[in-house]
């Protein structure tokens, strides 16, 4: 990791050990669920670039963590895909940015900011990439392409990458990613139940993230 990025930024993500990555087709819903995860406790949340909004959702987010004392949540952006995006991101208060492919300008514009990069990769040649621009961290994605045996496998050739294995992660398979490598792993529509989200079930769906994030602090 880059000497001038903050490592207690990083520190808290590796702790975290389990990132939301939260991608819904409406601001409110992608609010309410990261209410959720700032409810259980969830110390990184990821909105993505596609929700409608999101830098509103990003700044609503922030004020509500303030307002109950959550001030240890880091919160990124992610689907960033050019410099313009991470840049208006950053400007919003993003604590990290993650994009699905290799992005370089992500790099320095949040490494100027004092914030986190991830990018995205899956090949040999796409980690090679992701490592020469600077990235914090290599998200694996999509993940469940190659499963945790690819992910055992490219950690062998790059013992010293940070790894963050996206896409398709569960609760049931993310304790062979850990096993395989993992650092962190996010994960996306798997993290909550359809029904109780759809029924904004907050007790029920608070209770089920708490024992995703027990699972992932004991694998």
């Amino acid at each position: 990791m880059a000497d001038s990025i903050p490592q207690q930024r990083w520190a808290v993500l590796r702790a975290a050990r389990l990132i939301p990555v939260l991608r819904y087709q409406d601001a409110d819903t992608a609010l309410y669920a990261a209410q959720v995860a700032l409810r259980a406790g969830c110390r990184g949340i990821e909105l993505t670039w596609t929700i409608p909004g999101v830098l509103d959702v990003l700044r609503s987010l922030r004020a509500e963590a303030e307002r109950i004392g959550r001030t240890d949540v880091l919160i990124g952006v992610g689907t960033v895909l050019d410099a313009e995006q991470a840049r208006s991101a950053l400007e919003a208060g993003a604590d990290f940015l993650v994009a699905p492919g290799v992005v370089p300008s992500l790099v320095e514009l949040a490494g100027a900011a004092g914030a986190l990069s991830m990018l995205g990769a899956f090949t040999p040649t796409e980690i090679i990439a992701a490592k020469a621009a600077g990235a914090d961290v290599v998200k694996i994605f999509p993940a469940d392409t190659g499963g945790p045996g690819h992910l055992a496998a490219v950690k062998a050739v790059f013992p010293d990458t940070l790894f963050c294995p996206t896409g398709g992660v569960t609760r049931e398979n993310m304790a062979a990613y850990f096993r395989s490598g993992a650092d962190i792993v996010g994960m996306g529509s798997n993290l909550f139940d359809k029904a109780r989200l759809a029924a904004r079930d907050t007790e029920a769906l608070v209770a089920a993230l708490q024992a995703t994030l027990k699972d992932a602090a004991a694998a």
